[in-house]
């Protein structure tokens, strides 16, 4: 066959097949658009000069996109292939050979591709320009303009790469079905769906136990060390679940409700019956719309959360505007607060310019709480470690404008988790009488257990960091100031950061560090900011995702349905027992996994919550109200799709 005569078979077909293709292009260009513009984000000078480590959170997002975009092109176009099984059947009858059949199926894979790789790059250069603005308003970046995100070669060679590996994996695939299967396979497997395992108890219980463990992690396992080592266990432990039962469990149900004796009435009859075919033929494409629904909310309500508390936190993040910090083996405490307050006063022209300062002492170390013992944590210990910011009380009292004072071994404690602390701790050798106050633990710790002890003095100080096997202990300086330009006031500021490094210079061990509060908050807008963009874009492809499956769901169900709405109408029995049949197994069937999803998203809550203090969240009802809101927006999502699908369906049953 020469390849103008392919090429015609090809271009009929396509214009005989546009329901099926529309929706494989527009649902392969989306996908396309958004590795399109997620690669140019990554690759933007502006981005990458301004943003530093927003280019290595966005290169996550690009290895997501590609294996997505990966699995949903190949679900699609063997969707799409299956649903012709019986047209290639007809060609081989017809006397067609596979080889033509094959580059049939090229030719016409080649001009989809082509459609779908330019959407892509031009639908992503587009929507890639309001990508960046709006990736510019999260970072609280306003000088960011379209003249600074230009046309990205490499994003488009890596979307060219993409498409070609799409093209030669589906066509290899698409060639190797049809050269191993006669005619008459062709024929028979257009109405073959998954199927029911044979071995159903042993999968069905597998499945069982799966879901155990999946829950069992997610409830029960405590400590953020623990969280984080058995979260993705949970994960495939769940999806593996959700698979095996889908196949199996609701088989099991429905053979169980055909066994009763209520069953042998018209409409439990069809119902039930038509259930059981529904569930055996699409098991797994149901199986995976929970799953994707479940993405989409995980994704969407962790981040949306992360980003919600970063606002909330506010000026919380630092006690004042600016801070100087710094600690030497070789320099006394004494010495170094000296020297640091000395530079705070050189950074201004008039040293009654600086407001509400204050000098503390603190040290920081991992410990392990056992009871009302705080003790060295080891290495090679099993307990998860907590951590202990200890300080000075002065220094406490000028931090909280309050004025306590503490006897000797007496010491005031609070915590980030509001555990129950009793009268005494032992630390050490030493008992200390406890004075309970409210946590001062920093905000980007709350993800793990930890205390803040306030001392009597530098010597209590000194002993805690050798009990505890801490670093040294640092000097900080927290200072406002009135009078002065903030942009000209960040310029002194590098310079005292110099002068500090140059004080310390030859002192053995030191650490020291200059900042502000604007530079804080800038640099968690980038993370959280690029953490909530990239939420965003994984929930767009799962939604995506969803939708697709959904979509060809409906397809699917219309073409058999339509053959089984004709023997009924046959059979004398009226359409409005027919549609109520047919509408309630539907409904089971596309309602059925978005309870499923929003069940998985109930249950891995509480793992979910523990993980987000990674991040500083630490107000559970904060999440919860993002997760209840996420769920429910879904949910009215779902339903248009259900509804907007549910037309075709109907186009095609009728």
């Amino acid at each position: 066959m020469s390849f103008s005569m392919a090429k015609k078979f090809a271009l009929q077909n396509l214009k005989a097949n546009k329901l099926l293709e529309i929706p494989f292009v527009l649902s392969s260009s989306v996908m396309l658009m958004l590795f399109n513009i997620t690669a140019s984000l990554v690759n933007n000078n502006y981005v990458r000069t301004r943003h530093v480590v927003l280019p290595t959170l966005i290169k996550f997002g690009i290895v997501i996109l590609a294996i997505f975009t990966f699995i949903f092109v190949q679900y699609a176009a063997t969707f799409w292939l299956k649903r012709r099984s019986k047209e290639f059947a007809l060609y081989g009858i017809l006397g067609l050979e596979k080889k033509h059949v094959g580059k049939i199926i090229s030719i016409e894979f080649l001009i989809l591709f082509a459609i779908i790789w330019f959407a892509g790059i031009v639908g992503g250069y587009i929507f890639g320009q309001l990508c960046f603005l709006f990736l510019n308003f999260l970072m609280k970046d306003v000088s960011g303009r379209l003249m600074d995100y230009p046309f990205s070669i490499s994003a488009l060679i890596d979307t060219t790469v993409l498409v070609a590996i799409l093209y030669l994996t589906i066509i290899i695939g698409s060639v190797l079905r049809i050269y191993m299967s006669t005619p008459m396979e062709l024929l028979q497997r257009t109405h073959k769906g998954e199927g029911e395992p044979k071995s159903r108890i042993i999968i069905m219980l597998t499945g069982f136990l799966l879901l155990a463990a999946g829950y069992g992690i997610a409830l029960f396992v405590g400590g953020l060390l623990s969280s984080i080592n058995y979260f993705f266990v949970a994960v495939l432990a769940t999806i593996f679940a959700t698979y095996l039962l889908y196949a199996t469990f609701t088989v099991f149900m429905l053979k169980a409700q055909r066994n009763n004796k209520s069953f042998y009435t018209p409409k439990r009859f069809l119902s039930v019956s038509g259930l059981l075919y529904r569930m055996k033929g699409n098991a797994i494409s149901l199986a995976s719309i929970s799953i994707l629904s479940a993405g989409v909310i995980i994704s969407l309500s962790t981040t949306i959360a992360i980003y919600s508390n970063y606002i909330k936190l506010g000026d919380s993040i630092m006690p004042r505007e600016y801070k100087i910090e710094a600690g030497s083996e070789n320099i006394s405490n004494e010495d170094m607060a000296k020297r640091l307050q000395s530079l705070v006063e050189s950074s201004v022209p008039d040293a009654s310019m600086i407001k509400d300062e204050y000098t503390i002492f603190d040290m920081t170390t991992a410990a392990v709480k056992t009871g009302d013992t705080i003790a060295e944590y080891q290495r090679d210990s099993k307990a998860d470690p907590i951590f202990v910011i200890a300080s000075d009380i002065d220094g406490y009292n000028w931090r909280t404008h309050q004025n306590f004072k503490l006897d000797e071994g007496e010491i005031l404690l609070g915590d980030n988790k509001n555990n129950k602390i009793g009268d005494t701790l032992k630390i050490g050798d030493r008992d200390f009488k406890v004075r309970k106050i409210d946590s001062i633990f920093p905000y980007e710790y709350s993800g793990v257990e930890g205390y803040s002890i306030v001392v009597k003095d530098m010597a209590t100080l000194e002993f805690l960091r050798e009990a505890l096997d801490g670093l040294d202990i640092n000097c900080s300086v927290y200072w406002d100031v009135d009078g002065v330009d903030d942009k000209e006031y960040e310029d002194t500021l590098v310079k005292l950061k110099d002068g500090i490094k140059n004080q310390l210079t030859g002192d053995g061990r030191s650490v020291y560090d200059v900042s502000s509060r604007s530079e804080m908050i800038h640099n968690q807008y980038e993370v959280n900011g690029g953490f909530l963009f990239l939420g965003v874009l994984i929930g767009i492809i799962f939604l995506t995702g969803t939708v697709l499956i959904t979509y060809y769901k409906q397809i699917s169900e219309g073409y058999e349905d339509r053959e089984k709405y004709q023997i009924m109408k046959n059979l004398g029995l009226s359409d409005d027992l027919i549609k109520k049949t047919t509408d309630s197994q539907i409904c089971l069937m596309f309602y059925g996994p978005l309870i499923v999803a929003a069940i998985h998203c109930i249950v891995a809550s509480k793992i979910i919550f523990r993980l987000l203090g990674l991040f500083g969240v630490s107000d559970a009802l904060l999440y919860m109200i993002c997760l209840g809101d996420v769920l429910f927006i879904f949910a009215l999502i779902y339903f248009v799709i259900f509804k907007l699908t549910s037309k075709v369906y109907t186009n095609i049953v009728r």
